[in-house]
């Protein structure tokens, strides 16, 4: 199963993921793509003492691909957060194209259960400036490709799930 958790800044998709996998028997690993920053230290920290102990915890900001390749069929991979993770294939001068084609493959032929976490960036006014652009363009690509192969794809908004594609949470 691929569940997809997409919204805005704040709408709770984080924690409504999290509350899927914590009905998970086996095995969750909570795969963070944020890197360590000041800017990031109050929300990494709220997402650390929200983490059940029994939770592994890998630090994963641009490999994903070979991550999701590596994991078992016993495993629940919880995946926080895709844009993030896009953020740092731009910043490492990547090719968006290249790693969104590669992180759908892997997706696709993962034998573990995988939930996603993004934020939906492009439901507002576009942006002026050339890379912002291309994020979001990026992001909107990523996000359709991955709704394409998820089982289930929920839209969060308030706190609350609402589903796009497959059967709510």
């Amino acid at each position: 199963m691929i569940h997809l958790f997409l919204g805005g800044a704040r709408s709770g998709k984080s924690s409504l993921a999290e509350a899927l996998c914590h009905r998970w028997p086996g095995q969750v690993v909570y795969v963070a793509t944020a890197r360590s920053h000041p800017s990031m230290a109050e929300r990494i920290e709220l997402h650390r003492r929200r983490r059940p102990q029994s939770w592994h915890c890998v630090e994963e900001p641009l490999a994903l691909a070979r991550l999701l390749a590596e994991a078992g069929e016993d495993q629940l991979l919880l995946i926080d957060c895709l844009t993030l993770w896009l953020t740092n294939q731009m910043m490492a001068g990547a090719c968006l194209d290249q790693a969104t084609e590669g992180l759908i493959g892997a997706l696709s032929a993962c034998r573990a259960e995988v939930v996603l976490v993004s934020t939906e960036v492009g439901q507002g006014l576009i942006p002026d400036d050339p890379m912002s652009r291309a994020f979001v363009v990026a992001a909107g690509e990523l996000h359709q490709g991955i709704a394409r192969v998820a089982d289930r794809v929920s839209f969060c908004q308030a706190g609350h799930p609402i589903p796009v594609k497959g059967e709510r949470p």
